[in-house]
């Protein structure tokens, strides 16, 4: 088996934080949504939360593009197009739901 590369190691560590901070981003203006609606019942707070719901889902697309980017610098052309298919997948995904 072989041993994790430090370049490896750089992108699950940047994978890593980027699905931590969006999670917990999200959680914050979620929780800051929901403390200010039941405060002041405010559309304002509905909009924070929407927004921590849209973090939340682009969250994954947001670790995909960096790991995207990290097969293009490898130049590995099969991982690029399975990224390239994840990332039309998730937009499309993104996309009809919204609709």
């Amino acid at each position: 088996m072989k041993a994790a590369s430090s370049k490896d190691n750089r992108l699950y560590k940047w994978l890593y934080l980027t699905l931590r901070s969006g999670i917990a981003c999200s959680l914050c203006l979620v929780c800051l949504g929901f403390i200010l609606f039941g405060i002041t019942k405010a559309e304002f707070a509905k909009s924070i939360i929407t927004l921590g719901i849209l973090i939340l889902v682009l969250t994954p697309l947001l670790s995909v593009v960096l790991a995207m980017v990290n097969f293009l610098m490898e130049k590995d052309k099969l991982y690029i197009g399975i990224s390239i298919a994840i990332v039309c997948i998730l937009v499309l995904g993104l996309v009809l739901a919204l609709v």
